[in-house]
């Protein structure tokens, strides 16, 4: 139930830049809800080389030969690869997807062969005598020649260099296999841009007609970002090549196989209280063939098989199921393991599996991970194969997402199946669901689990947005696991973080509810982005937590107890008008057609258009008299009126749904590039909802006003009418008012308090999302004493200003103390800030 403190006047503050007459009152009599110890944790995902050439210490790339291999479920043709053709499980089309495939290209992913008074052919071969079956490809060296002391050099770049330092170790783990080699081969460290030596190691053992492992000890005699690793060759002869390893002997903690020193202690200091791995996307996986099978990702890493993963690249899984528990354990935090319910990627091939022997087969793969983190080694196979690893004891598993991202009643019968047999199996864990909190499919779905909201979105989203979850419903708890401020804000810059920043302490006053949260995503290497903004920023040698990090880092670090009330007198800023702009129609993987348009203008105006003059942006668009049909799957398909801009009309229309998954979208407000206005989203949500959207830079954000349940039948005409002048939108279906929308007020500052036992200090939090500096005046109710000295932590800056390689903490937090706190102070907050005080009150 929603607590009371909640719907009187709000833990929130809400000011303007305006001066301020009354003062913020904080009463610490009135106790307000707990605020989850939970609440902050990190999201792992194999995104822009997060694992792979990021946190996982491996330093070679492409290590097994194995990167041109296809994604599993996949075929080869003409330089593409295609998935199976399926029923998409969301939108109940085929969607025939499939991808460029360059093979020869990404068969030297990494790799280079050169000769120095030598003659070689190099090229990666499907062994007639594999090193293993999960790595059937290997390199082969074809010597023909070397004189005068030449050399063959087979070298790896690494991941856009290998970070090599002086003084440090490096182990080498490689295999080879020759009938008529009879020279020596030496492991060198090389700096990539001066060829020059940085350490070497004669491999003393002779390759032989099968399989020979050879291990070395390399010393790193200098330093260097783009080192390689080399692999020399002094005689002729055929030589075969597979995994080709080396690490660093000083990971984080010392672990084999284990993480890079640096990046985990970036995550050491965020204090995260739980980790979520392995997606995220790729646990759907582009075909269901190609999901994460986390059985493979166990044992010795050269027996891995490694899969292409959704952001376009191998993942070698040398961080697999076992690693990811270590490590939760090692930073000792809750592990959360993701495991797909049975169908991939809905927005990629979206095959799915149904029969009550395939979805069998999935619970019981959940079943198997459960019990490979928790069961006891004596009397399970899987928890004995932990044993074996080395953790005879638990690993610290708490929580079990059941799929990622999954919606509509497909995934709702499959969460059903999966949920009922594991819940009453495994009642310690908590499950959770990857519907949004407002979903109407929830109710569909009974039992306790926790449900898993996304947003990624642009600063005013996440500014306005503080409120979100004032009037949640409290049915389940939540578990905001993706999100991030990424639209129109560079790599991330100081503006998002601080939006990000009034978001999260919406969440941390509404934690009754909200009960835990996690950023995403979280790393990237600088040399591969795969999405807009990301956490952590890796090369081959250093790691920096962009403005967004140090934001997580002090929620995390001044989680206070429990919130405690706050009193303010509101002057709310000045909502913004909707621009003037054009209209347009549309629709969200469905097939759609629209007649009878016509614009009636604030005097009066009858404008009718015929459908001919609409001009298709995306989608498949035809006209047929005065029809015109979408009839594409595509999703955001539009079609736009061309020479018309206004704020204040009424558009007129029929629709009729001809198939698909939702039903009409809408826009009106729209700017020339149809990238950036509003949409009434009629029927969306999988054909359960109405709403208006904005649209920002060709993408929906959230919602303006309220949502309705609706759904519209196919091959039925509906009157629908939009009501649009400059402060409000009513959407019209059939006669029937559906929805008003308003523009928002554009706020920006934003206080809570709460108190923190631990320390018996007050914990007040302020961001100025401003560029002036924002002066308030505090008085403090129901404290004996308050300390005159405490600490204020405050990260500032310009809007735009960002992190980089060269300036790496730009942007970060400074604390100082400041001693004139008192039941009644005064306090100026820098612009565009963020800024926690802590305050020592004796109650």
């Amino acid at each position: 139930m929603k607590h009371s403190l909640t719907t009187a006047l709000a833990l929130l503050l809400t000011i303007t830049a305006t001066a301020q007459t009354e003062p913020i009152r904080i009463d610490l009599g009135q106790k307000g809800t707990v605020v989850s110890p939970n609440l902050y944790g990190i999201f792992f995902e194999e995104i822009s080389h997060a694992g792979d050439g990021g946190l996982y210490a491996e330093l070679v790339q492409n290590r097994g030969f194995e990167e041109h291999v296809l994604p599993s479920g996949m075929t080869y043709r003409k330089g593409r690869a295609y998935a199976p053709d399926a029923m998409n499980y969301e939108h109940r089309n085929h969607s025939k997807w499939n991808i460029p495939w360059n093979m020869e290209e990404k068969k030297m992913a990494g790799w280079k062969v050169t000769g120095e008074n030598a003659t070689v052919k190099g090229e990666v071969i499907k062994a007639k005598t594999p090193l293993h079956v999960n790595t059937p490809h290997a390199m082969q060296l074809d010597i023909k020649k070397v004189e005068n002391g030449g050399k063959v050099v087979l070298a790896n770049t690494g991941y856009w260099g290998i970070g090599i330092k002086a003084g440090e170790k490096y182990d080498l783990r490689c295999y080879v296999m020759s009938s008529n080699y009879k020279g020596g081969i030496t492991a060198r460290l090389r700096d990539s841009a001066t060829g020059a030596s940085l350490g070497s190691a004669a491999l003393t053992t002779a390759p032989g007609s099968t399989w020979t492992e050879l291990t070395a000890t390399l010393t790193a005699e200098g330093t260097t970002a783009k080192g390689e690793l080399a692999l020399e060759f002094d005689r002729k002869g055929t030589v075969l090549i597979d995994y080709v390893s080396l690490f660093p002997q000083a990971t984080f903690k010392g672990r084999k196989n284990g993480q890079r020193a640096d990046v985990a202690q970036m995550l050491v200091d965020l204090h995260p209280k739980f980790m979520r791995w392995p997606g995220g996307c790729i646990v759907e996986g582009a075909t269901y063939e190609n999901r994460v099978r986390w059985k493979e990702t166990l044992g010795d890493p050269m027996t891995r098989r490694g899969e292409w993963d959704v952001w376009g690249y191998r993942a070698t899984w040398g961080m697999g199921y076992h690693e990811f528990l270590q490590f939760c354990e090692d930073l000792q935090m809750d592990a959360m393991f993701v495991n797909n319910a049975g169908m991939s990627c809905s927005v990629r091939n979206g095959d799915f599996v149904s029969s009550d022997a395939d979805m069998d087969a999935v619970v019981q793969d959940f079943r198997d991970a459960i019990d490979y983190a928790l069961a006891d080694p004596a009397t399970n196979k899987w928890a004995k194969m932990r044993a074996e690893a080395g953790h005879p004891k638990p690993f610290p598993l708490k929580y079990v997402e059941i799929g990622n991202e999954n919606v509509g009643p497909e995934y709702v019968t499959h969460f059903n199946y999966i949920f009922k047999k594991l819940k009453a199996e495994y009642p310690q864990i908590t499950f959770i669901n990857t519907l949004g909190h407002t979903d109407p499919l929830l109710e569909k779905i009974p039992g306790d689990y926790m449900v898993d909201p996304h947003w990624y979105r642009d600063p005013n989203f996440f500014f306005a947005n503080n409120h979100l979850f004032d009037d949640a419903p409290r049915t389940h708890d939540i578990y905001v696991g993706e999100y991030a401020c990424n639209g129109g804000v560079g790599a991330g810059n100081l503006l998002a973080a601080l939006s990000e920043a009034a978001f999260i302490m919406g969440m941390e006053r509404n934690s009754d509810v909200v009960k835990m949260s996690s950023y995403a995503p979280l790393f990237e290497n600088e040399n591969r982005r795969d999405w807009p903004c990301n956490l952590i920023h890796i090369n081959s040698s250093e790691v920096y937590g962009r403005a967004s990090y140090y934001v997580q880092q002090m929620a995390a670090e001044n989680r206070p107890t429990y919130n405690i009330y706050v009193s303010e007198t509101t002057v709310a800023g000045k909502p913004q008008p909707f621009k003037a702009g054009g209209i347009g129609l549309g629709s969200y993987a469905t097939q759609c057609e629209y007649k009878d348009i016509s614009v009636t203008t604030a005097d009066g105006q009858v404008k009718h258009f015929p459908a001919s003059q609409f001009q298709g942006r995306k989608g498949k668009w035809t006209v047929e008299g005065d029809v015109i049909r979408q009839t594409s799957d595509e999703q955001l398909t539009m079609a736009l009126l061309p020479g018309f801009s206004s704020d204040n009309y009424t558009l007129q229309l029929k629709a009729c749904k001809l198939g698909g998954l939702e039903g009409f979208f809408i826009y009106y407000g729209m700017d020339d590039n149809g990238r950036n206005g509003y949409a009434a989203n009629i029927a969306g949500w999988n054909n359960r909802t109405t709403a208006i959207q904005p649209i920002r830079r060709g993408r929906t954000s959230d919602v303006l006003g309220r949502r309705v349940n609706q759904t519209v039948d196919s091959n039925r005409w509906y009157d629908v009418k939009i009501v649009v002048t400059p402060m409000a939108v009513t959407l019209y279906v059939d006669g029937k008012e559906m929805t008003v929308a308003r523009p928002a007020a554009l706020t920006r500052h934003f206080c809570q308090a709460g108190y923190d036992e631990q320390t018996g200090e007050l914990v007040i939090k302020v961001v100025n999302g401003t560029d002036r500096p924002y002066t308030r005046s505090f008085v403090i109710d129901g404290a004996m004493n308050v300390m005159p000295t405490g600490k204020v932590i405050t990260l500032s800056g310009d809007a735009n200003d960002e992190n980089t390689f060269e300036e790496p903490t730009k942007l970060a937090p400074r604390t100082a103390l400041y001693g004139k706190f008192d039941k009644h102070f005064d306090y100026q907050f820098p612009p565009m800030s963020f800024t926690v005080m802590r305050v020592k009150v004796n109650k």
